[in-house]
């Protein structure tokens, strides 16, 4: 029975068709910033808003209509 420690580990990755590929870091020095467009920012938040919002109105008419619902059988019996 083997142990083998972390350190013993190659960074080479074998591929299918044989041949041998090492670990690509996570950090691309080719990669290039993108800009980001606040306007893209600004609208994905509201519309992210809108949508909480109408949740919202829908949650306290629901609760609104089963609490007159409510006081209106009270009065009747």
């Amino acid at each position: 029975m083997e142990t083998k420690d972390i350190e013993s580990k190659s960074s080479a990755i074998e591929i299918p068709n044989g041949t041998i590929d090492t670990d690509k870091s996570l950090e691309n020095p080719n990669k290039l910033s993108q800009r980001v467009d606040i306007n893209v920012l600004k609208s994905r938040l509201r519309e992210k808003e809108n949508i909480i919002l109408k949740k919202n109105i829908l949650i306290l008419i629901s609760c609104l209509s089963l609490i007159i619902a409510a006081g209106i059988s009270v009065t009747y019996l």
